[in-house]
């Protein structure tokens, strides 16, 4: 795994601090993690990207990847942070499975979650339903550039996994039908999982939601065909004061394009993360009442 800091030298020492999680293969390179960054820069904030292992050119040294499930990268990364920076408050957005590993680590992680609120966008929240709905007719396009994103990632790593072929399928891994097929080769293997079907079921931040216990807001699209609307748990988020949840008809996956900074800046998405996150700053800065 690795991070990367903007140039914060002339902050002080307790401006909150932003830590962003890109989606799958996803990394501070990318338009949408960017456009984030200047934004909550321009308003004074620390921004950190956390690139998840092998995304973004990111250092590996073990023969595992960015995972849906795996939290204990994003419970270093917080705590690194809040050790470096004791005195400020710190939130968090994730995109897709970024937004589904940020979901996970709240909820699993309550007991001693430091963020101070969090905000998820087109999360896929239930993996089982979200591999079913790749498979569907014109689903699979999305599925081929995904395995794509995915296989080139490994193909840079490989062969940190060829000494162990009677456990990895390194060809598969390296040459992959279907996400599910790369998945079933590479990444449940690495998690410990019997199969691939178990590696998605315990990956689901929808079974967690009803745990989480800091503001958390969650921006869905109901044509999202990564993150299915149907895998949405509705329910768990209303039945949790700490959650609220947008549903737009429109938008696709991360594909909100409205606004002004529209076609080509910023989605309009951006600025209601941003008055959402510095809302609960304003509140978390209020002097407590006597």
């Amino acid at each position: 795994m690795d991070w990367v800091y903007g140039d914060h030298r002339s902050l002080p020492s307790d401006s909150p601090i932003l830590i962003l999680l890109p989606g799958l293969t996803g990394g501070s390179q990318d338009s949408y993690v960017k456009h984030m960054l200047v934004k909550a820069k321009s308003k004074g904030w620390r921004v950190v990207v956390f690139n998840s292992r092998g995304c973004a050119n990111s250092p590996v040294t073990t023969p595992q990847l960015q995972t849906a499930s795996f939290t204990a990268d994003t419970c270093h990364v917080v705590d690194h942070v809040s050790s470096r920076y004791p005195k400020a408050s710190i939130y968090a957005v994730g995109w897709s499975l970024g937004g589904n590993i940020l979901v996970n680590y709240l909820g699993r992680e309550h007991h001693r979650c430091s963020l101070s609120g969090a905000v998820s966008l087109c999360n896929p929240f239930n993996l089982v339903i979200a591999d079913e709905n790749l498979r569907k007719g014109f689903n699979n396009i999305y599925d081929r550039a995904l395995r794509g994103g995915l296989s080139r990632t490994f193909d840079k790593h490989a062969s940190l996994f060829e000494e162990m072929h009677d456990e990895y399928n390194v060809q598969a891994g390296l040459n992959p039908r279907t996400v599910r097929e790369y998945d079933e080769a590479i990444t449940r293997v690495s998690l410990g999982y019997k199969s691939v079907d178990e590696y998605y079921s315990n990956s689901c931040s929808c079974h967690v939601v009803q745990h989480v216990r800091i503001p958390l807001l969650c921006i869905q699209a109901a044509n999202d065909p990564i993150a299915p609307i149907e895998a949405t748990p509705y329910s768990d988020i209303k039945d949790n004061p700490n959650c609220m949840l947008i549903v737009t008809p429109q938008g696709g996956h991360l594909g909100w394009v409205a606004g002004d900074d529209a076609p080509f800046g910023a989605p309009w998405t951006d600025n209601v993360v941003i008055e959402f996150l510095e809302h609960l700053q304003k509140n978390a800065s209020k002097p407590e009442s006597s």
